[in-house]
């Protein structure tokens, strides 16, 4: 029975035995919906599958929830006798504060092998999503620069979600909105005539608020080199036709590097072409509803009726659009395009305007639960300890172009990844280099690497390993059941991962495999002259290893390769 079947199982099995115990004592109706969750612990120690539905419910039963989930314990082991789970769940255990903890038989534990062998790369795959469309927009940086680590980070995380989105079960679309309009790229168009102007032996002042990286001096040159002085004399027609050329500059270079950086996206939108007709058509229809107000020469939206702190202004009291009136347009359209849920990923600085897009949407009768804003926080760069600046007004940052240039995109992609969406994350590129266990995409991808190096060392066995028939009893060490057991989780950190929207968990899962797999290699040998029956089995289980690190290091957009 796959995981997913035994999941179900479980789940069933465990709401009967909650309704068998509110029959037998005074809880008397059990209460409704129920939603079982059943979640990889975090230590191995307390088994391979555990629930809190306990602590969730004994308030619900009047007792305490240590002895609900004794009680849940005792009637699923008096069910499981007459079940398909009874050769599947070797034994449940209960500990404090009230987790109801299940351990795989070794039964279930060798027929994950076959799974494997049968379902290579779909190994893991789950139907969680149902076909359901699913919309990310990530990066989004503004056309003013190169993109920066704060760019990349956003970059791995959301390319690694929209992979482990698909691989759940969901259809995405990954979505690049380009801000390119208002104050930023009136600045980028003044930086741009400024450098320009110089080349032609002028001396502008230079904006105050300007950009000041070495790319605006080569977007100066290459327009330059195109358009001579024909747009020397400075007015707002000729900086505006150079802010043009100044987005389209930096896309192009945006698109590179994104390129470079294994991250691809299904479509690019531009601010431009959100119309003013679409936005008014959006702001008249929130006053249809009651949720636009006048209020001091400015138009409001009501979005306290919401949960916001306070009403915020759409249009200002010049008749220009705050930056929330676009966007609820634009957000708009993305559910006129069939998208059942959206999923923004922002940086740090735009956790304040989550409320209020939120409840925008929910305005239009859009689900909360519909629209998820992932606020990735910002990384600093060190090299040896030391942290490097970083400002992109003053030109002093590091690209992600230079970070893949000096570590490499797996490397970089795994650093990027390797802490949760809301921690800080501190990046040595020193220890990025290192091809040791220091490096944790080293170690792992090392593991992949070791694995197809036994497996071409075995080619000599009679018929290769397609053709081996195995004993799956023989793994019977504990190094060995640990790797079966982990195996088996790994379709459920899948699907947690795609449940939280947290790629990390498959980082995480990935770290404490490749650990696994290296205790066992420094420990046993696999290929064994003495041992053929032996040799074979774990020829199987290691095979189920790679075929596993690769799935994993896939989701994450990272390569797995067969030498090192």
């Amino acid at each position: 029975m796959h995981i997913t079947q035994i999941q179900k199982n479980l789940k069933l099995a465990i709401i009967h035995a909650l309704k068998n115990i509110a029959e037998k004592t005074e809880a008397g109706i059990m209460p409704a919906p129920i939603k079982i969750e059943l979640e990889i612990p975090r230590d191995y120690k307390h088994g391979d599958l555990t629930t809190n539905i306990a602590m969730r419910l004994a308030k619900s039963f009047s007792v305490n929830s240590v002895k609900l989930a004794g009680l849940v314990k005792d009637e699923l082991e008096l069910a499981f006798g007459a079940t398909r789970l009874s050769g599947l769940i070797d034994r449940i255990e209960v500990s404090p504060p009230g987790f109801i903890n299940f351990w795989f038989s070794k039964n279930r534990l060798h027929d994950v092998l076959g799974e494997i062998r049968e379902e290579a790369g779909n190994f893991g795959k789950n139907p969680l999503g149902k076909g359901e469309k699913v919309n990310i927009e990530f990066v989004s940086a503004n056309p003013t620069g190169p993109l920066t680590i704060a760019h990349a980070r956003q970059a791995a995380v959301g390319d690694a979600l929209g992979r482990i989105l698909e691989f759940s079960g969901y259809k995405v679309c990954r979505e690049y909105f380009i801000n390119d309009v208002g104050t930023q790229i009136e600045l980028l168009g003044k930086s741009i005539y400024a450098r320009y102007a110089s080349l032609l032996g002028r001396d502008p002042e230079f904006p105050e608020d300007g950009y000041h990286g070495e790319y605006i001096k080569d977007i100066a040159k290459a327009f330059k080199e195109i358009y001579g002085n024909k747009f020397l004399e400075e007015n707002s027609k000729n900086t505006q036709f150079i802010a043009k050329f100044g987005v389209k500059s930096m896309l192009k270079e945006i698109r590179a590097d994104l390129e470079a950086f294994r991250v691809s996206f299904d479509r690019w939108s531009s601010q431009q072409k959100i119309s003013a007709e679409k936005i008014k058509n959006a702001l008249n229809k929130l006053e249809k509803k009651g949720y636009v107000y006048k209020k001091d020469g400015a138009v409001w939206f009501k979005s306290t009726a919401f949960g916001d702190d306070k009403d915020r202004v759409v249009v200002k009291k010049d008749g220009s659009y705050t930056y929330l009136a676009p966007d609820i347009a634009y957000h708009l359209d993305k559910f006129k395009r069939k998208f059942k849920k959206l999923i923004d990923i922002w940086g740090p600085d735009h956790h304040g305007y989550i409320p209020r897009l939120v409840a925008s949407m929910e305005a239009f009768g859009h689900k909360k639960e519909s629209i998820s804003i992932l606020i990735v926080q910002l990384a600093t760069l060190f090299r040896g300890g030391v942290a490097l600046s970083m400002s992109t007004r003053k030109g002093e940052f590091i690209t992600l172009r230079e970070v893949i240039k000096e570590v490499g995109c797996d490397v970089a992609k795994f650093f990027f990844l390797m802490r949760k969406l809301d921690s800080h994350l501190d990046f040595d590129l020193e220890v990025a280099k290192k091809s040791s266990h220091d490096n944790p995409v080293y170690y792992i991808q090392y593991a992949h690497a070791r694995i197809a190096s036994i497996l071409d060392f075995s080619k000599s066995l009679k018929g290769g390993l397609k053709a081996v028939r195995y004993d799956a009893g023989l793994l019977d060490q504990p190094e060995e059941l640990l790797i079966l057991r982990m195996l088996s989780q790994f379709p459920l950190a899948v699907e947690a991962s795609a449940k939280l929207l947290e790629p990390y968990r498959m980082v995480s899962f990935l770290n404490d495999f490749a650990k696994a797999f290296h205790s066992f290699y420094t420990k046993y040998r696999v290929v064994r002259d003495d041992d053929l029956p032996r040799t074979k089995a774990r020829l199987v289980l290691v095979n189920g290893v790679k075929t596993v690190l690769a799935n994993g290091l896939g989701l994450l957009g990272i390569s797995f390769p067969d030498r090192m």
